[in-house]
């Protein structure tokens, strides 16, 4: 059975009407077959399968692929989920795609590659300067065993929304720190609001959550090389103090409703849209829903506050990666059209008209954004200041095996009702980790 993502789990919420979702895969299948949308036939063909089946998404594509001169494009846009089941095997026979969109993660697109059915793509990224244009989370997460297999699109960050206009009404500022946040949830209480729509009932929201106050404790490049080169551990200081801050220290505060265990994440967000909660914990997909569900709202965007002066990171993913085809013949056409993908014109496309991130840098001028989405693509391109630093990992499927999301999922449903320690969540992680290695 396929692992969800999270932008799917979120759609199976309800959330799938937003007008930025910063997400590719749909439910229906636009293109049945495969279609041509290139123009002149004299030109080669190039077979082309992703998962933009949805509007404002698969119109945006159609122009984009149509860009490109050096081949006729045909394509076909399926489901992720259809992708999973006929990919593998049209990859292995040699009548699939050239090129695939598939989900980054060693138990997605690593199942691929380990067969032997993706090409590897460093000579590409050389040849066209990728490593200088991609943002580096979104390298590290297309590669697989230290190589670059995939262009990674769809920027995603677990962000903390805010009612601006609320905070003010109520006589209450946005907090800086942690310390200030502890200070910010009680007060707000006080006032009659939830001070942060969060729950976590579903399988998901906590993994975020811990993600946002890791990246901030530990720092973002050693939680890259602890997920990705196993470099360290989850028992650490540092993630043990995460742990506690979140789910104990916050939770004693106030910050929350009193049983966030029962509430799932569509639900915490209702609260937010209703405007009965100060902040949300969500992901930049969200900008859409909230954009239109709260009219005439100042609403912002910011990373979990520092804890002592240090560090403010946005937990980052991709929503999927192109890949090429091993058994490919047209392998270099391929790579050329990959670096079409992200010219100038193209990137305005994906923003503009497909409501997209790619991950690399770009100025908004002369693009009809609003000034949310403003927001959410500066988290999207360098988390407001450093990329290295103030963009981070999300620990998620396709990046950890399934025995430790269940040890996330259900650790720190049992911290918050003080049925374990943040230490023993921590030690549990570890060895779960270590399992997940050896399976």
């Amino acid at each position: 059975m396929n692992t969800p993502s999270r932008r799917d789990l979120f759609r199976a919420g309800g959330l799938a009407a937003a007008a930025l979702t910063l997400s590719a895969c749909g439910w229906g299948r636009t293109e049945p077959g495969g279609t041509g949308t290139g123009t002149g036939a004299a030109r080669p063909g190039l077979k082309v399968w992703d998962q933009f089946t949805t509007s404002p998404q698969n119109e945006a594509v159609k122009k984009i692929y149509d860009r490109f001169p050096g081949a006729t494009i045909a394509r076909s846009a399926q489901t992720g989920d259809q992708l999973t089941t006929v990919g593998k095997t049209a990859l292995a026979s040699g009548t699939g795609p050239d090129v695939i969109y598939y989900q980054v993660g060693a138990g997605n697109a690593g199942v691929l590659a380990d067969a032997g059915l993706l090409r590897p793509l460093d000579d590409v990224a050389a040849k066209y300067g990728w490593l200088d244009r991609l943002t580096p989370f979104a390298i590290r997460e297309a590669s697989l065993g230290g190589k670059l297999y995939g262009l990674p699109n769809e920027s995603e960050n677990t962000v903390l929304f805010y009612n601006k206009t609320l905070i003010e009404k109520a006589g209450l500022t946005v907090p800086e720190t942690f310390d200030e946040l502890l200070t910010f949830v009680a007060a707000a209480s006080k006032k009659g609001y939830t001070p942060i729509a969060y729950g976590q009932s579903d399988v998901y929201p906590s993994w975020w959550a811990f993600s946002m106050m890791a990246g901030n404790l530990a720092g973002a490049q050693p939680m890259g090389d602890l997920i990705f080169d196993n470099k360290g551990s989850w028992n650490t200081p540092q993630l043990v103090e995460a742990i506690q801050l979140f789910f104990v220290d916050l939770v004693k505060a106030g910050g929350f409703i009193k049983d966030l265990n029962s509430l799932g994440g569509p639900d915490a967000q209702s609260l937010f849209l209703a405007g009965k909660a100060l902040m949300n914990l969500n992901g930049t997909w969200a900008v859409g829903t909230i954009e239109k569900d709260m009219p005439g709202q100042e609403i912002g965007i910011m990373a979990m506050p520092s804890v002592n002066g240090g560090p403010r990171v946005y937990p980052g993913g991709i929503g999927s990666a192109y890949y090429i085809s091993a058994k490919s013949a047209n392998a270099d056409l391929a790579a050329g059209f990959l670096d079409s993908l992200y010219q100038p014109e193209a990137v305005k496309l994906w923003v503009q008209e497909g409501k997209i991130f790619p991950p690399v840098p770009f100025e908004s001028g002369g693009f009809t954004l609003t000034p949310l989405q403003e927001l959410a693509m500066g988290v999207a391109q360098n988390g407001g200041g450093d990329a290295t630093a103030n963009i981070g990992y999300a620990v998620n499927h396709g990046l950890a095996s399934p025995g430790f999301l269940k040890a996330m999922t259900s650790g720190f449903q049992a911290v918050v009702a003080r049925d374990k320690t943040p230490a023993k969540q921590a030690e549990e992680l570890q060895k779960a980790w270590e399992a997940g290695l050896t399976s």
